[in-house]
């Protein structure tokens, strides 16, 4: 397919608020005054307008595009930063569009699943192909959550957590071309030791020419996620305590595991999604 008659490429970095994308993004600037305003602010994401910044990555113009997290606390929020990635995605670029999550130890959240899903919804090729994405899962705390993203989400690319979903009903039969796991490490991001990450994954990313319908949002959109994150789990009992007995893959392995819960966690949506339920049949990796 042919690209836009554009000079520049540009990579996009989406997320929600605090998932890191100014900072990642700021590690391929060289001059710290032009890099992009990080943090959090009270109840909402510090980003708040779209921002480009143009960077040449091994001799090519890249332009970084830099956004406001989609989800915050208010629907009033909440739409008008959908507003504003959809604009973002229609400046007319050949885009690599990059999705950042924040890691947590309980696993993909209500909030990552309905970001996935509703920019899936928006976004595709100028010939109706859909986009591939490249997944960037920032600021792991620990070896132990390192390893059950790298076993059960970097392996595959996300394929068997977004395998057990019901594409029709949440549209998250979406293209993953690669999946990047990057530790939580404030000296590594000081001293800009993630550049050479970011800049392969920036350099060997495709870029595509898109049209962007626009993102269609709701904090609604947020229980019913959390319920396919809880539909992933078998409850035993619904009254007081809650176990759910589940698989979990492991290198490669499949091992029983129990995971206890109180009755009310269980409608928060935004338990472990390492765990695969062991009537879903997951398939090792070989079996593929």
């Amino acid at each position: 397919m042919a690209l836009v008659k554009n000079p520049r490429t540009a990579a996009i970095f989406l997320g929600n608020m605090g998932a890191g994308k100014s900072t990642l993004l700021s590690q391929l600037i060289d001059d710290d005054e032009r890099e992009f305003p990080s943090g959090v602010s009270f109840m909402s994401g510090l980003t708040k307008e779209v921002s480009e910044q143009v960077v040449r990555i091994n001799g090519e113009q890249v332009v970084l595009i830099d956004t406001p997290g989609l989800y915050e606390s208010s629907n009033r929020a909440t739409k008008a930063n959908a507003e504003k990635l959809t604009e973002a995605l229609r400046r007319r670029y050949n885009y690599k569009i990059f999705i950042v999550l924040k890691a947590t130890n309980r696993g993909l959240t209500s909030e990552d699943l309905a970001l996935m899903s509703n920019v899936n919804k928006s976004v595709r090729q100028v010939d109706g192909a859909k986009v591939e994405y490249q997944v960037i899962i920032n600021q792991i705390e620990n070896e132990e959550t390192y390893n059950l993203y790298e076993t059960n989400v970097a392996y595959d690319n996300f394929r068997r957590v977004l395998e057990s979903l019901d594409p029709e009903e949440y549209d998250l039969d979406i293209q993953i071309a690669g999946v990047t796991l990057l530790r939580s490490d404030k000296v590594a991001i000081k001293d800009k030791r993630f550049r050479d990450v970011i800049t392969k994954q920036v350099q060997t990313h495709v870029p595509v020419q898109v049209k962007a319908k626009p993102i269609v949002t709701d904090n609604k959109d947020l229980k019913k996620f959390g319920a396919v994150a809880t539909s992933w789990f078998s409850a035993v009992s619904t009254i007081g305590a809650v176990s759910w007995t589940a698989e979990a893959v492991v290198t490669g392995s499949v091992v029983a595991g129990t995971l206890a819960a109180a009755a009310g966690v269980s409608a928060v949506g935004t338990l472990a999604a390492f765990f695969i339920l062991k009537d879903m049949k997951a398939k090792r990796p070989s079996d593929h």
